[in-house]
């Protein structure tokens, strides 16, 4: 368990805690509704707002045991503590190591031992189809019954479509970057540290920063314009998400970012690569030169898009 305090206030130990709890992928306008509602019964009641979530999410952990594909993710765990620092409506992040341990606990210990035993939660806020415990096999019938207060939210509608992570990741594989901006209320970005990739780009003159994602498989796939935000500063950029098929064995997802008329010394650095404009599929090439003739075509692409961008800005 990992607690990080996002309030500039002290929390009074004798304070009411009030939760909520989930994978929260993408933290669309949904979970932000919920939190809302959160924030007003804490308000009323002066009680202390307490996101509970997870990493790794449980159906990845159940994805990796079964040896299956992973689902796609949204956002990344640093992305939604960032999101949820911006927007002021929880007062601590609580992160939930999913393990064996954690998978085979039934619904009423991890109601005893660890919402009410370990982070004194009294009151809670939750989705309306949430379950948890061993097998799923906990309701909101099971958190009442324990003498938690509980309240179901109810799903929101936004252009009467229920917004949703799953109703995301299908505009995700459409490349549907408009209404995923609309449902989310803001675009896709991943944030993550600049680590060495294999210096190939750089021997073309098409040097890029490399985001490694691990295991998580990232809900965009192709090529994207996109802005950089480096320690304050913007920067336009080209875009790879997937696994680079013509030059790797493709067992990592990455994200490789090319920067327009630039070429810094960034590694170590915090990235975050916000997803501006869908260019093209990942594609595996014959060789790198046809690759590379590709990559180039790619910047007179993503110039023409900021052209005409950066101009109505």
């Amino acid at each position: 368990m990992y607690q990080i305090q996002l309030s500039a206030k002290p929390k009074d130990s004798k304070q009411k805690v009030i939760a909520t709890i989930g994978n929260f992928d993408g933290l669309h306008l949904g979970h932000l509704e919920l939190l809302g509602q959160l924030t007003q019964q804490a308000e009323a009641n002066k009680a202390w707002r307490m996101l509970i979530t997870f990493d790794v999410l449980p159906h990845e952990y159940f994805a990796d045991k079964k040896g299956v594909l992973r689902a796609p993710r949204i956002g990344l765990l640093r992305d939604k503590i960032a999101i949820l620092q911006q927007s002021n409506l929880v007062d601590e992040v609580v992160i939930l190591h999913f393990s064996q341990h954690m998978a085979k606990l039934k619904a009423t210990e991890f109601i005893h031992n660890i919402l009410i035993r370990k982070l004194n939660v009294s009151e809670m806020i939750v989705g309306h189809d949430f379950r948890f415990g061993y097998m799923a096999e906990g309701t909101i019938f099971d958190l009442i019954d324990s003498g938690i207060k509980t309240t179901e939210f109810a799903e929101l509608r936004h252009n009467q479509v229920r917004v949703s992570s799953s109703l995301i990741r299908e505009l995700a594989a459409e490349q549907n970057i408009d209404l995923i901006r609309d449902y989310l209320g803001r675009n896709i970005w991943y944030s993550s540290r600049v680590v060495k990739g294999n210096q190939l780009a750089r021997k073309w003159n098409f040097p890029t920063i490399n985001l490694n994602l691990y295991k998580i498989r990232p809900v965009l796939w192709g090529i994207y314009t996109s802005y950089v935000y480096i320690e304050g500063k913007r920067y336009l950029g080209v875009t790879n998400i997937g696994k680079n098929p013509t030059v790797s064995e493709g067992k990592v997802y990455k994200i490789e970012t090319h920067l327009l008329d630039v070429d810094l010394d960034l590694y170590g650095k915090i990235a975050t690569v916000e997803i501006l404009h869908y260019l093209r599929p990942e594609l595996k090439f014959e060789g790198l030169e046809p690759l590379f003739k590709q990559m180039y075509k790619d910047l007179d692409d993503a110039r023409a898009f900021f052209a005409k961008h950066e101009n109505k800005e």
